[in-house]
C-alpha cells in the first residue's frame, strides 16, 4: 500500500465473561481497504486461532471474513461471538438482529441478555470410515476408551469429526501427537478433531468437549463455536438430547475454560456464549 493505514484491533475473549479465559480471538473492523496479504498477515501477528475482518456487507448487513494464522476459513463461531459483542460495545451496532455475510453463506446474528448468538450453516453429515486404533494412537488413549456412538464428520459451517469419549478421565488425560491428528483430518477431509463425553465438570453442562486443529495453525482450540454446532446438529440427529438447548463446556484442560449456548430447538443450529475484550491495539501498515 502507498500510504501508511493504521488499523485498530481487539482481541476479545469469546464464551466467556472474564479475562484470560474463553477463546481469544482477533477482531478488526471497519477492514474495506484491506486486501487479502493484508488480512493473512494480520492473523499471523495477532497468533489467535482466528482473526475476523468486518466489511460492509454487499448482500447482508455485514460481510465478515476469518483468517487463521496459516489459513482463511469459511466460517469462525468463536470469532463472531467476539466480533458483534465488540460492535455492540463500541456502538456500532444497536438493533438486536442483523445478518453476516460469510463464505459459508448469509448467516442470522443475534443479540439478547448479554450474549451473542449465530446461526450456522445447514448441517451436512458424513460417514467417515476410520478405524478406532488410528483415532486412539493419534489421541494418546486406548480403543476402549472411545465410545461406540457413530464416529462421523459433520459441518455447520467447518467439518470436525466427532469423537465420542466414555469418561471424563479419559478426556484430561489426552496427549495427542499432532503430527498424526493432522494426517488424520486430511485424510478424513475435516478441519479437527472434536472429542466429546456427556460427563462433565458443571451440572447444568451436558457436554464436555475438546478440539484439535493442528490444520489450522491452532493445535487445541479452546472453546470452539462451530464444532460445538456440529455436535448439536449429530446430538440431536441420534436423539441423545434431552432438551433441544443446552450448554457445552470446554477448555479446561488448557486452563481457558468456556461455555457454549447451544440451541438446536428449531430448523437452524445456534450457537452463542458472552464475551470479553481483553486487549486492544494499532496495527502500522
Amino acid at each position: 500500500m502507498d500510504e501508511k493505514m493504521h488499523m485498530p484491533f481487539h482481541i476479545v475473549n469469546a464464551f466467556t465473561d472474564r479475562p484470560f479465559k474463553g477463546n481469544p480471538a482477533g477482531v478488526v473492523l471497519e477492514s474495506d481497504k484491506l486486501n487479502e496479504k493484508d488480512m493473512q498477515k494480520i492473523a499471523s501477528e495477532l497468533k489467535c486461532s482466528e482473526t475476523a475482518f468486518v466489511m460492509e456487507g454487499n448482500n447482508a448487513d455485514f460481510r465478515v471474513r476469518f483468517f487463521s494464522p496459516l489459513r482463511e476459513v469459511d466460517l469462525c463461531g468463536h470469532a463472531t461471538i467476539a466480533t458483534f459483542y465488540t460492535m455492540e460495545e463500541l456502538g456500532f451496532v444497536r438493533d438486536e438482529h442483523f445478518t453476516m455475510e460469510t463464505k459459508a453463506g448469509i448467516l442470522g446474528i443475534e443479540i439478547k441478555e448479554g450474549a451473542v448468538f449465530m446461526e450456522q450453516a445447514k448441517p451436512v453429515f458424513r460417514d467417515v470410515n476410520i478405524d478406532k486404533s488410528r483415532i486412539a494412537d493419534a489421541l494418546d488413549i486406548k480403543v476402549g476408551e472411545i465410545g461406540d456412538l457413530p464416529i462421523e464428520a459433520v459441518s455447520t459451517g467447518l467439518f470436525s469429526l466427532n469423537v465420542p469419549i466414555e469418561h471424563i478421565e479419559t478426556m484430561e488425560k489426552i496427549k495427542p501427537d499432532f503430527e498424526k491428528v493432522k494426517e488424520l483430518c486430511k485424510s478424513s477431509g475435516v478441519g479437527s478433531i472434536f472429542a466429546f463425553t456427556f460427563e462433565t465438570l458443571n451440572e447444568d453442562s451436558v457436554v464436555h468437549a475438546r478440539c484439535f486443529a493442528p490444520l489450522y495453525g491452532i493445535n487445541e482450540d479452546p472453546v470452539t463455536g462451530t464444532a460445538n454446532g456440529a455436535l448439536g446438529a449429530y446430538l440431536k440427529k441420534h436423539g441423545l438430547l434431552k432438551s433441544m438447548i443446552y450448554k457445552s463446556e470446554q477448555g479446561y484442560e488448557i486452563g481457558r475454560d468456556g461455555t457454549v449456548f447451544v440451541d438446536v430447538s428449531g430448523d437452524k443450529v445456534k450457537v452463542g456464549g458472552k464475551a470479553y475484550i481483553a486487549l486492544q491495539g494499532e496495527v502500522n501498515l
